[in-house]
């Protein structure tokens, strides 16, 4: 019976030293999913922010007069105003896609019209500032936000 017991305890032991040497190594692949999650959604928004650049700045020029005044502009106002997906309806589906998936991306901005030195609206030419943000999967940090601004002339 001596036996018996002793193997019984080597066997306990055994599984112990197991399970303590796979803890850290599953703790480390969840923080590793994590970290390629956040990954995937860095570049998905840096994608996304390029995209609405290049969407907005290949669009007419008379588009920006035409939705100022759809969306009731004040026209002696510099801004700014809201960015509303109207700007960049070719990416808002990339964007509705990535929310199936991710469902805390979130998309903001704004554009304005540049100021003339007596602090009139330039219509010629539009600053725009576009966020996207989505919440950190590895701290509770609160979200991450990418941004991006450009300028856009009348050509």
């Amino acid at each position: 019976m001596n036996k018996r017991a002793v193997s019984l305890i080597e066997v306990t032991l055994a599984c112990l030293i197991l399970t303590l040497a796979i803890i850290p190594l599953v703790t480390s692949s969840q923080h590793s999913a994590k970290k390629a999650i956040e990954t995937e959604k860095i570049q998905m928004a840096e994608r996304i922010l390029e995209s609405i650049k290049t969407e907005m700045m290949t669009m007419q020029f008379n588009t920006f007069y035409e939705r100022a005044e759809l969306e009731q502009l004040d026209k002696n106002s510099i801004g700014p105003f809201p960015l509303t997906d109207g700007y960049y309806p070719v990416t808002l589906v990339e964007v509705l896609k990535i929310q199936q998936k991710y469902k805390d991306f979130s998309i903001n901005g704004s554009w304005s019209w540049n100021s003339t030195s007596d602090g009139k609206p330039d219509k010629t030419m539009i600053n725009a500032e576009v966020t996207c943000s989505f919440t950190e999967a590895t701290t509770k940090n609160g979200p991450i936000v990418r941004k991006k601004s450009f300028l856009i002339i009348k050509p």
